[in-house]
């Protein structure tokens, strides 16, 4: 039974996501805000059963991953961007992550998203339960390196779990020579390439944030805060401008977060910039491995 709604739901989310990707395309144009995008999109996957596994990433040029807009955000989609956007689904726990690259109005940077682009297409030929994750490493980094270009060495691909977004096993953009094998379960194959060196450093906080836990908090206020949190996302990560959103009316958000990072119960995600400022694509799906490889933004 629990195989069973596991499976109509990933196909659910997968549904959703795909359509949720198709209208961030449309959103995407010149002086359009950055959180009229995020709060679009988050709506419509919500409106249609299902809800954002995370804040959905808006990440521009030189930005790598890990930009949401904030509460008044004033940011907008300039011509020439190269936007990323990356997003997810859950239902029930049960998540689907993908993310694409568009260029506003400019063919650029076309080799550059078509790398990223290709890379995911050449890692569907060969992926199968039992195969290295070092071997999908490989055909990620032989595809963007032949276009000319770099993939991100310190980010990858990762297992997915109920409730988990990184679930412990990395799926790397490289040859790392690994010969741990992938098995039945979730996974999100993601390849990023760039013209720059092929590597992020941690910029800015992103107001992006995931709870350590939810235990040994002495103030009842706060604590009850924290509940409230979990109850609502769970361990999967949330946003400043989800928490104003949800509790506002509630609590002292800001101070709030504050003592909450202070005391190591939130961790608050940086945003990751290429190192030497280099432009970067990305694309990404989420496969589930079962008796076959399904991808689930395929299944209609």
């Amino acid at each position: 039974m629990i195989c069973r709604e596991m499976n109509t739901e990933l196909k659910k989310a997968g549904k959703i996501t795909k359509n949720a990707l198709r209208l961030s395309k449309r959103l995407v144009n010149p002086e359009v805000s950055l959180l009229e995008i995020a709060d679009t999109v988050e709506q419509y996957i919500m409106d249609h059963g299902g809800y954002p596994a995370f804040p959905v990433n808006i990440s521009i040029n030189d930005v790598a991953a890990h930009y949401t807009p904030d509460v008044n955000d004033k940011n907008i989609i300039q011509e020439g961007d190269v936007v990323k956007i990356d997003l997810g689904t859950h239902i029930n726990g049960w998540i689907v992550d993908a993310a694409i690259t568009i260029e506003v109005n400019d063919n650029k940077y076309k080799e550059l998203i078509n790398a990223s682009k290709d890379a995911l297409d050449s890692v569907k030929k060969i992926l199968k339960k039992g195969v290295y994750i070092s071997e999908i490493g490989k055909v990620i980094e032989e595809v963007i390196t032949n276009y000319g270009f770099k993939p991100i060495y310190n980010l990858s691909g990762h297992k997915i779990n109920r409730y988990i977004l990184h679930a412990g096993m990395n799926i790397p953009n490289y040859n790392n020579g690994s010969l741990i094998p992938i098995l039945e379960g979730i996974y999100a194959i993601e390849p990023f390439a760039t013209n720059g060196v092929g590597y992020v450093k941690d910029g800015s906080a992103s107001t992006i944030y995931i709870l350590q836990r939810n235990t040994g908090i002495r103030i009842p206020s706060l604590k009850k805060f924290v509940d409230n949190i979990f109850k609502r996302y769970k361990t999967l990560p949330f946003s400043r401008r989800w928490l104003y959103r949800d509790f506002n009316e509630k609590y002292n958000i800001d101070l709030y977060i504050n003592l909450l990072k202070k005391n190591n119960i939130l961790y608050e995600y940086p945003i990751l910039v290429e190192k030497s400022k280099g432009i970067v694509s990305q694309w990404e799906t989420t496969f589930h491995i079962n008796g076959g490889v399904h991808d689930l933004l395929s299944i209609d």
